[in-house]
């Protein structure tokens, strides 16, 4: 649950994002880096409803078992921006990537004092991004969301597999993919807005 200072804090960040873009968004979006962290494990079960199979009328759907997570994962760090992503080596990401924003989550590793250090060395400013607000953030609305859901139901062998089956699906995304996923931070940010700092999805 937002409590009121988590709302207001949304709120304000909101309006500072919109007031920053104005009318250049897509000026804005080519200079946005984002970067962010999620699991990935060798065998994550599809849902219920991903896995319900159609039958005919008074036939009995097949039987299913309940089938675990395995323990097994990988921490998949991915840097993108409107072109695409640039992988997850810090050293290479920076060198290639000559942007003015870096937009990330609240992790810890994140704000970070040496984090934050690094990034003013580099001559990025930052984003604001709220506490608790994965739904204003591009990795969690876009990216992630869809990784996870093509990964589904699918069994990888190694760490290996596991990270090509990852790279290829970002690979095989058109530019507009990314750029559709950023642009659509000022829409989300509007919503926000509307409902005066609280969640735009729930």
């Amino acid at each position: 649950m937002l409590t009121p200072f988590d709302k207001q804090r949304r709120l304000q960040t909101s309006k500072d994002f919109l007031e920053l873009v104005g009318d250049n968004i897509d000026e804005i979006c080519d200079q946005i880096v984002t970067v962010d962290e999620t699991w990935v494990r060798q065998y994550d079960p599809e849902s219920k409803q991903e896995s319900m199979q159609c039958t005919k009328k008074g036939e009995r759907p097949p039987k299913k078992f309940k089938v675990q997570k395995s323990a097994s994962k990988l921490m998949a760090t991915i840097f993108w921006d409107s072109e695409g992503t640039r992988g997850s080596r810090t050293e290479a990401t920076w060198e290639v990537i000559a942007r003015s924003a870096v937009l990330q989550d609240n992790a810890s590793v994140h704000t970070a004092r040496v984090s934050r250090q690094a990034l003013k060395d580099t001559g990025f400013s930052e984003i604001d991004h709220p506490l608790y607000s994965p739904d204003l953030a591009p990795s969690d609305y876009l990216l992630f969301s869809n990784l996870k859901k093509e990964l589904r139901g699918r069994r990888f062998v190694d760490d290996n597999q596991m990270k090509m089956a990852v790279e290829s699906h970002f690979d095989c995304k058109e530019k507009e993919y990314f750029l559709g996923g950023l642009k659509a931070l000022y829409t989300r940010y509007e919503k926000c807005i509307s409902l005066e700092g609280d969640y735009i999805e729930k």
